[in-house]
């Protein structure tokens, strides 16, 4: 049985003006009404999701969400941390030296600000999140010794995006999963960290499984979500990848395509 529907954000729940239109906000909330988990599975850290959680009033005792990709499973009321997996400023270092290197930008996000490291020129991340987050501009010294990282990410036109994965040296395929969220957008995570991961952890806490969760997704990041949850939802707008992999295939997020499939499969109006 399906207890759980967990959705990705951009280009999947979000449409093209990145707001969660009135029908699939109308068939989210009746459902969590009824019962059901409604888990956001974002890139983004708790702190750029709040405006989301408020609209699907998603602040119950058994409302999560997973951020950072699957590297951090949090409470959204409590914002309590259920599990987490970071990174530390020697993973950083190690990109920042590449970085430096074959000229890209990065953008680090600490638990309650991103760093954009401006020696390497700022990017536009923080014009895509708008004030969402709090950032500093600062260098890689100034990169703080004692704190962890959820993920780095190079925010950039999406043919550079393509030749700074193409040409990542092995000892950061090795320590870290690289994968992109978006075509101008490639995150930097913890080693084995993926939206299937934290959703597992979070399963796991209600001594359910993947079985029991339905999953929305679009983009390379989603991939594990989409392949190992009981029912996974590609969107009509879906890389070919993530198709391959659905059991299903919705309409696009500009056609609400999270509430058209959730309305079939629940016999909703």
């Amino acid at each position: 049985m399906i207890t759980t529907i967990a959705l990705d954000l951009d280009n999947t729940l979000l449409n093209a003006d990145k707001e969660i239109s009135s029908e699939n906000e109308r068939v989210l909330k009746q459902l969590h009404h009824e019962g059901k988990r409604i888990v956001l599975c974002t890139g983004r850290p708790i702190q750029g999701i709040q405006k989301l959680l408020k609209q699907l009033e998603l602040f119950e005792s058994g409302d999560y969400a997973i951020t950072f990709n699957g590297g951090l499973v949090q409470h959204n009321q409590s914002q309590a941390i259920l599990d987490q997996t970071t990174l530390n400023k020697a993973n950083i270092a190690a990109l920042y030296a590449d970085a430096q290197v074959r000229n890209y930008p990065l953008d680090v996000i600490g638990p309650d600000r991103v760093y954009s490291l401006t020696a390497l020129g700022k990017s536009d991340y923080e014009d895509f999140m708008g004030a969402a987050l709090n950032f500093s501009d600062i260098t890689f010294d100034e990169l703080p010794d004692d704190q962890n990282f959820g993920k780095a990410v190079c925010s950039a036109p999406a043919d550079k995006i393509k030749e700074v994965r193409a040409g990542l040296p092995a000892n950061l395929t090795d320590m870290l999963h690289i994968v992109p969220s978006r075509s101008e957008l490639l995150e930097f995570l913890p080693k084995d960290v993926n939206k299937a991961r934290g959703l597992s952890q979070l399963m796991a806490h209600f001594d359910e499984s993947l079985e029991n969760v339905m999953a929305f997704g679009d983009e390379e990041n989603d991939y594990e979500m989409i392949e190992q949850v009981g029912v996974g939802v590609a969107m009509g707008n879906a890389i070919p990848k993530i198709k391959q992999v659905a059991k299903a295939e919705t309409l696009t997020n500009n056609e609400d395509g999270v509430a058209a499939y959730l309305k079939q499969y629940f016999n909703l109006d």
